[in-house]
């Protein structure tokens, strides 16, 4: 199958922020190339950076996308308050 994803693409992210401050994302949904908007629900989070001292959030997540369990990067922008999938292992 070809890539049909971009990298470093905005998503819309539903997430959650606890009292401390540290970020959870949930789901989120892109529009990849082709115009098609996919839905993403994050299975599992493998790792995180969350340094307040930094630009954003790092996570390296799973879930399934296109029907096939696949991990990708999200990172979230602290300044600018946005989210973006950056890396999609195929």
């Amino acid at each position: 199958m070809e890539s049909i994803l971009c990298v470093d693409i905005p998503v819309q992210m539903i997430s959650c922020t606890d009292t401390n401050g540290r970020i959870t994302p949930i789901r989120f949904r892109f529009q990849d190339k082709n115009g098609e908007i996919i839905t993403v629900s994050v299975d599992k989070i493998l790792s995180e950076e969350q340094d307040k001292n930094r630009v954003g959030a790092n996570f390296t997540c799973v879930a399934p996308i296109y029907g096939t369990q696949k991990i990708f990067h999200l990172r979230y922008n602290y300044y600018a308050h946005e989210w973006h999938l950056s890396r999609l292992h195929v």
